[in-house]
């Protein structure tokens, strides 16, 4: 098997844990699935329409400007400098809808999405990985 399969199928496995890790830590309310309401449209935008369209602007459009711009510069623990910028602005638009500490706490799937984004060289893997992490995030929080 590939390492880099490897590495994706990890990068999978830890979004349960991160999701799971944050609720317990830092959460302070429960929920009461009773109270929750699943609408259709509602997980339509949740998981696919804006992982699809946040990876278009940030990885596919964003992370390859940055990157462009700075080749030249060395990586840091293999993330490459437009991957950290990029996942900082990705961070400050989260500060808009949600959380501080969830916002913040976004900068590391973020660093996963680039990362993947560049190994594979296409935003299809980071798509996916956004997406499978909003429903962890839905799910494993209810």
């Amino acid at each position: 098997m590939n390492k880099l399969h490897i590495q994706y199928g990890a990068a999978m496995l830890a979004a349960p844990v991160f999701v799971i890790l944050y609720n317990n830590f830092f959460q302070q309310q429960s929920f009461d699935l009773n109270l929750v309401h699943f609408d259709i449209n509602a997980l339509f935008f949740l998981i696919i329409f804006y992982p699809v369209v946040e990876e278009f602007a940030f990885r596919g459009v964003i992370q390859e400007y940055i990157a462009s711009k700075t080749k030249q510069y060395p990586s840091f623990f293999f993330l490459t400098v437009a991957n950290i910028i990029t996942s900082v602005l990705f961070v400050l638009m989260h500060f808009v809808h949600h959380a501080p500490l969830w916002a913040l706490l976004v900068f590391v799937p973020s660093l996963i999405f680039g990362y993947f984004k560049e190994q594979y060289g296409h935003i299809g893997a980071s798509i996916f990985l956004h997406m499978f992490y909003n429903a962890c995030s839905l799910f494993l929080i209810l």
